[in-house]
């Protein structure tokens, strides 16, 4: 598999005094990646493959200096003494979230950091905390975003309304993305530009939160670059309205939507043909959806109930699932295995 290269990684190298990275073939890069390379004036020196070649004499590179602190800082408030770069060295979402890598997902519903520190360690790329659906207010949610902090797991936030106060509080507690649901109207996607980015773009507000380490690292947002990369959005299709205004919606979410997110069950709601997931009229409008995202370039996520049904989508060119819970992947593995522990000891269900 072709290796992705991250801003991290480049980073590290250079921390390290190389300047010219060894690697077996030109890896794949994000967009960030590649502008840190650029900056630093490192490149990718390609080495034979399978023999053991000549190590390359490592360069050191010129002293970083360190982010300016704001005046009369010493930290722990509005300070420079941190930069921002992800938890254990992982890559910012963004970057994951905009390479070619598939990536796969479940949502949580249990309102506690023990079960997204748990699933955390179970191989997900992500996990999404829905609290759309469930009693997960902002201070919970930051408990269990914290929790992830120590896992290899990402942690998104499917936000309950588009409101200023959900969107700039599941972002400022620090959600490595957003799920946005029922998102119908160019105006939504106007209103969500609005509430999630910094000026000049949006008007979101500045804070020592727990996003720039209660304020050691907001001085990043005086640095020249993008302020927005640490925000990623996804948006959820999921109505007869936003298929009908996908054109507006795409263009309008140009430059800040990272990826756009089908589900099926909302959608066959609105549809009228609620749970029918093989009716024609509902398939062909997941792949209509499907040949207009790619078209705008934008990747695609889809809800499975199941580890089958997302092989499947993958299969047909989506780039990330969200396979059902945690309370519902639980709940199967429980009611395969019963049935046949309830036999062996002689008793009927």
């Amino acid at each position: 598999m072709q290796k992705i290269l991250t801003k991290s990684e480049i980073l590290d190298y250079s921390k390290k005094g190389i300047r010219q990275i060894p690697m077996e073939e030109i890896p794949l890069m994000t967009d960030l990646a590649r502008e840190e390379l650029n900056r630093l004036g490192m490149e990718i020196v390609l080495t034979d493959r399978g023999t053991a070649s000549a190590p390359i004499p490592a360069v050191p590179a010129p002293a970083q200096a360190a982010p300016a602190a704001v005046p009369g800082s010493t930290g722990g408030g509005y300070g420079g003494a941190a930069v921002y770069e992800g938890g254990l060295g992982k890559p910012l979402f963004k970057e994951v979230i905009r390479s070619v890598r598939k990536l796969v997902g479940t949502f949580i519903g249990t309102p506690h950091p023990v079960m997204t520190e748990y699933v955390g360690h179970l191989g997900f790329d992500f996990v999404c905390i829905d609290s759309e659906h469930n009693a997960i207010h902002l201070e919970t949610l930051q408990k269990m975003l914290q929790s992830l902090s120590h896992t290899p797991t990402y942690g998104m936030v499917r936000i309950p309304t588009l409101s200023y106060e959900m969107v700039t509080g599941a972002l400022d507690i620090g959600a490595d993305a957003l799920l946005i649901p029922q998102i119908r109207t160019v105006e939504d996607i106007v209103r969500l530009k609005s509430y999630s980015q910094y000026p000049p773009v949006g008007r979101r507000g500045v804070g020592p939160s727990r996003l720039w380490e209660y304020g050691d690292s907001i001085g990043k947002l005086g640095e020249a670059g993008d302020i927005n990369r640490t925000t990623n959005i996804v948006i959820q299709l999921e109505t007869v309205s936003a298929v009908e205004n996908i054109d507006g919606i795409l263009e309008e979410s140009a430059g800040f939507v990272d990826m756009f997110f089908i589900g099926p069950g909302d959608l066959s709601m609105d549809m009228g043909i609620f749970g029918q997931f093989s009716n024609p009229k509902l398939v062909d409008t997941i792949m209509y959806l499907r040949e207009k995202t790619n078209a705008a370039g934008k990747r695609l996520g889809i809800f499975a109930g199941n580890f089958q049904a997302a092989k499947s989508w993958f299969d047909k060119g989506f780039d990330m699932v969200i396979i059902n819970s945690e309370l519902a992947l639980l709940g199967t593995a429980v009611s395969q295995e019963m049935p046949g522990l309830r036999a062996a000891i002689g008793e009927k269900q």
